[in-house]
């Protein structure tokens, strides 16, 4: 693209010297002797990382551009990150259509104060989706085919223009008005997890064409517009080996922006060809708030440079002067380490120390992280009869998946400890099914106590888990039983009857279309079919939006008393 620039401004230029020589050919001064053309100092720490063929094609047609002229979409990408991968951290995504709020997240493992803060940004969009729609929040789910399943951040989506992140299906809310949460891990060092959180708030409409415009006689509008209302972004580092949060505020130097606008005006001036040496102008509020927005949303590669982006939009009179008016497409720049180091404040300086280490990695893994059933939509998926010849092959597909759920196993079966100890550690959670399946009320209390209870110690001695909650064999209980034992009883809110065995597309239609927030879905592993579709089962509920938590995790660790069926 540049070499096209170049090669036409010298055609342009070597057509007005060949005038110029033709008119003044009786009069030409000597030549100098050992005269050269200035040599550009270099700009320092600087460089240019991408740029579009567009992106300095002025919309009035003054420049003439080879290339595509593509519509400004995402920003190119930052650098190459070898850090953590996405297994490493959970994903988390929200949509409610309710209060016109929709985000995407993640949750570090083993930093509990990271996790939080992530939660106090969604709270925080949440209640200002509230106030402007009027309606209370409660956690929601969609038909199937919502394709919810892609979830946690979005990359690129920091240097978006706000109005895609309000329109765009990845992040955005239907009809693109409301308020919506983006992020980016932007840094993986040492022991550190550098993430920012965009939370954007506007409202989309549609305007009237203009006066004589065909489509206003047709009674329709033009393209719809988007205005944006709020527009702020945070940073947090997570130290995964100490668990220690830091929230970087106001990281860059007042003189920051501007040396950045100036370097990036400057090494674009001489991309588009232009000549000249003199210094750049300093930039105008509004272009040295562009500059600040590109630092805020930077990425740290591994070796702590810095990749920046520009949007679409920086405008400077030596550009103009070369017929560009401004940038139509985002543009990246990569900073040297030390370079970023001068512009940054101390807080930021001690932690970017660290840039160039490897990462270690999360400590902990991704089943620990403790979930919030009022702020997401949750589902328990729970298993009964186990452990059996196809638990280990579920045990795979759960892992695979990152799912989480409850197992409902007997007594009897406690000798199959791998399967068990497997299941705990993998994040699941052991309940009592009791010891031989009877139906407890066909038997005398202590009886029926006893198999409970028995059950409940054996599979808590080889899980090395406390078992709190039971099944009762057939769901068939009464509250003399529950008394008795001092467990919740966990019945069902959607029953797959696999038992029938009615076919594994059968037991994903009674499963993932019907369940409702804060439902137990109740399978047996103890079924072919039943282990062969939770692959299956488990997407189909993410598409929907759901979050798969075990039965104590549904009511936020602590199960309420006596007869449970849902949330």
């Amino acid at each position: 693209m540049a070499q096209g620039v170049l090669a036409r401004r010298a055609t342009l230029a070597a057509a007005v010297v060949c005038a110029l020589m033709l008119s003044l050919v009786a009069c030409a001064p000597e030549p100098v002797r050992g005269w050269k053309p200035a040599q550009f100092a270099a700009v320092p720490g600087i460089t240019l990382a991408s740029i579009g063929d567009a992106a300095l094609a002025d919309p009035a047609g003054q420049v003439s551009v080879t290339g595509d002229a593509a519509i400004v979409a995402e920003a190119p990408a930052g650098p190459v990150r070898t850090g953590s991968n996405d297994d490493e951290l959970y994903q988390g995504r929200l949509r409610n259509t309710a209060i016109s709020f929709a985000a995407r997240f993640v949750y570090v493992p083993g930093v509990p104060g990271f996790n939080d803060w992530v939660n106090e940004q969604l709270w925080a969009g949440i209640r200002t989706a509230e106030a402007a729609s009027g309606a209370g929040y409660q956690p929601q789910v969609h038909p199937i085919g919502a394709g919810l399943a892609s979830r946690g951040c979005v990359p690129g989506s920091l240097s978006w223009p706000a109005a895609q992140v309000l329109t765009r299906t990845e992040t955005g809310v239907p009809g693109g008005s409301g308020t919506a949460v983006t992020c980016e891990v932007t840094g993986e060092f040492g022991t550190l997890i550098e993430v920012r959180m965009r939370t954007v708030t506007g409202v989309t409409a549609e305007t009237p064409a203009a006066d004589g415009d065909s489509d206003v006689a047709a009674g329709t509008s033009s393209a719809p517009v988007t205005t944006i209302q709020a527009d702020e972004a945070r940073m947090l580092y997570a130290n995964v080996a100490t668990g220690e949060i830091v929230e970087i505020v106001d990281e860059w130097t007042d003189e920051a922006p501007v040396e950045l606008w100036r370097s990036v005006v400057e090494l674009l001036r001489r991309e588009a060809g232009g000549l000249s040496t003199a210094p750049v102008s300093e930039p105008d509020d509004e272009q040295r708030h562009l500059a600040l927005w590109a630092l805020e949303t930077a990425h740290t590669g591994d070796t702590g440079e810095l990749a920046v982006t520009l949007p679409a939009g920086l405008r400077a009179p030596e550009l103009q002067g070369l017929g560009i008016a401004s940038t139509q497409e985002p543009i990246t720049v990569i900073v040297e380490p030390a370079r970023a180091l001068t512009w940054s404040n101390d807080d930021y300086r001690e932690l970017q120390h660290a840039a160039g280490e490897p990462f270690t990695g999360t400590i902990s893994p991704v089943h620990t992280v403790p979930l919030d059933c009022s702020l997401l939509p949750c589902v328990a998926l729970t298993y009964d009869d186990g452990p059996g010849e196809f638990t280990g092959t579920l045990l795979d597909t759960l892992q695979q998946r990152q799912a989480r759920v409850t197992f409902y196993m007997l007594g009897s079966r406690a000798g199959n400890t791998q399967v068990i100890a497997r299941a705990a550690a993998e994040g699941h959670e052991i309940g009592s099914h009791t010891m031989t399946h009877p139906d407890l009320t066909t038997l005398p209390l202590d009886a029926a106590v006893a198999q409970v209870r028995d059950a409940a110690a054996v599979l808590g001695d080889v899980s090395g888990q406390p078992v709190t909650t039971f099944r009762p064999p057939y769901g068939a209980i009464n509250n003399q039983i529950i008394d008795a034992v001092g467990m919740p009883a966990i019945l069902w809110s959607v029953d797959t009857n696999d038992w029938r065995r009615p076919g594994q597309d059968a037991l994903v239609e009674r499963s993932v279309g019907v369940v409702k927030t804060g439902g137990i879905i109740l399978f047996h592993d103890s079924h072919p079919d039943s282990v062969a579709v939770a692959g299956r089962v488990v997407e189909g509920l993410r598409d929907r939006g759901f979050e798969l938590v075990t039965v104590t995790q549904l009511f936020d660790g602590s199960v309420p008393p006596g007869r449970v069926s849902s949330r």
